[in-house]
């Protein structure tokens, strides 16, 4: 009667513990825990495609200072230094500048001066203030901080899918990490059996069939376990990734106690998807981007005029030339004739004005779409769960008849073996069910833009 008693012991272990707790293994030196909060406070600061788009934003905002300059006087230095190719010759006929009494004609005949080829320097300095491209520029710094807040919501956007994936990515882990833990208990079970059953071959009380289907089942409990492992691992290493650390990172999961029940009225969801979205907020933007575009591209036809002021210095120019000049005054430049070039690229402009408009909509009823499926999705999901818990909680009971009829020769080894594989079977159904609730949870969120 000794085997049966350890035979009992072995199955009264397995009964008693969860899939997601190891009361029946060996305490082993367990690594720091990442619970799922420091896992998403540690993607939003480490996360690389994050601070990518954190970059981007900080872009976008010196491009908008950047072009805030244009408004202000652009001040130009040109220096000019070398020689002439050829001397220079000024010929003035007799009277060029006039007659004057008593003096008479001057020149007083024609005169020719010459200047010899020399070394000179010209030195141009000018400053020019826009005054109606002022119009252009007001409108493209608009349109550079709506590009700017696109930006900002297009990190937003980024910010939302790091969360997701994260979740997703440490639910799956639990679930595998739970999935190793059922399968260790199994295999403890399935050792002890194998040696209980052994001892019975030899004492020729059992089969030596019976002894290696014991043998076969711990063989796949095994492998399973190896390739949980394997798996448990991956998703370790893609959650390091996905919080900017070192993959090699060492860490354990914090088990899954309970899930409380979401409900959301559809209506609610859909209202705060189209409130919240960062896709929709940046469809908006774009048409607010494209009105901007095309005002710009229509305050073309407006003349430029521009207030300058210009100083030419020269240096060693010789007694014939001043060697300074300046002037201030107004400059202006109009391309009156453009054969049709300009109203065609603002009908252009309008055209994409249109299509932003369309994108809206299209994504307005896409967003509405996506949240009633997700929120269908979480319902299922929430339904199944008690019914997973349901077959699992009826997996153990059978186990524990079983056994009591194994105990009592009322059963055969291998009814104990098809209870306890379909135990394991609910077991894994059962947190497949939980990370279903989990998942659809974090889509919803995702869905409706909840920071």
């Amino acid at each position: 009667m000794i085997p049966l008693t350890f035979l009992f012991v072995a199955i009264g272990c397995i009964l008693v513990s969860l899939p997601t707790t190891a009361w029946c293994m060996e305490m082993k030196a367990a690594a720091p825990v990442l619970t799922l909060e420091q896992a998403v406070d540690q993607a939003m600061q480490n996360n690389r495609p994050l601070k990518t788009a954190t970059l981007e934003v900080e872009k976008s905002g010196e491009a908008t200072d950047a072009r805030r300059t244009q408004r202000l006087p652009a001040l130009n230095v040109l220096g000019i230094s070398g020689s002439r190719l050829s001397e220079t010759k000024f010929e003035f006929n007799k009277g060029a500048f006039g007659t004057f009494p008593g003096v008479g004609p001057v020149p007083g005949s024609n005169t020719e001066i010459k200047d010899p080829i020399r070394w000179s320097s010209y030195v141009l300095a000018t400053a020019v203030q826009p005054l109606t491209p002022l119009l252009r520029i007001n409108e493209g710094i608009r349109l550079s901080e709506v590009t700017e807040q696109v930006a900002q919501e297009q990190r937003r956007e980024q910010r939302h899918a790091v969360v997701n994936q994260v979740k997703r990515v440490y639910f799956q882990a639990q679930q595998t990490q739970s999935a190793l833990e059922a399968t260790d208990e199994a295999i403890k079970f399935l050792q002890e059996l194998d040696r209980i059953v052994q001892e019975q071959v030899t004492q020729r009380k059992a089969l030596r069939a019976d002894s290696l289907e014991v043998k076969t089942r711990l063989a796949e409990a095994t492998h399973r376990a190896v390739t949980l492992e394997s798996d448990l691992t991956s998703l370790k290493e893609q959650l390091n990734d996905l919080l900017g650390r070192d993959v090699r990172n060492e860490f354990s999961l914090e088990p899954v106690l309970s899930i409380s029940a979401l409900r959301v009225d559809a209506e609610t969801a859909q209202t705060l998807a189209l409130q919240r979205r960062p896709s929709l907020k940046a469809a908006r933007l774009h048409v607010q981007q494209a009105e901007h575009d095309t005002r710009i591209k229509a305050l073309q036809y407006v003349p430029d005029f521009y207030a300058m002021v210009a100083h030419v210095q020269g240096v060693n120019i010789g007694q014939v030339l001043p060697n300074q000049l300046s002037v201030a005054g107004i400059f202006v430049s109009w391309e009156f004739v453009d054969w049709g070039r300009k109203q065609r690229e603002l009908a252009e402009k309008r055209r994409t004005v249109d299509q932003t408009q369309l994108a809206v909509k299209e994504a307005e009823a896409q967003v509405a779409v996506e949240v009633r499926h997700l929120l269908r999705n979480l319902e299922d999901a929430q339904s199944l769960l008690p019914v997973k818990q349901l077959a699992q909680e009826s997996a153990k009971e059978k186990v524990r008849l079983t056994m009591n009829r194994y105990t009592q020769k009322a059963a055969l080894l291998q009814d104990v073996l098809n209870t306890q594989s379909a135990l394991a079977d609910a077991n894994h159904q059962y947190q497949q069910a939980i990370l279903g609730v989990m998942t659809a949870k974090a889509d919803i969120e995702k869905a409706i833009g909840e920071e």
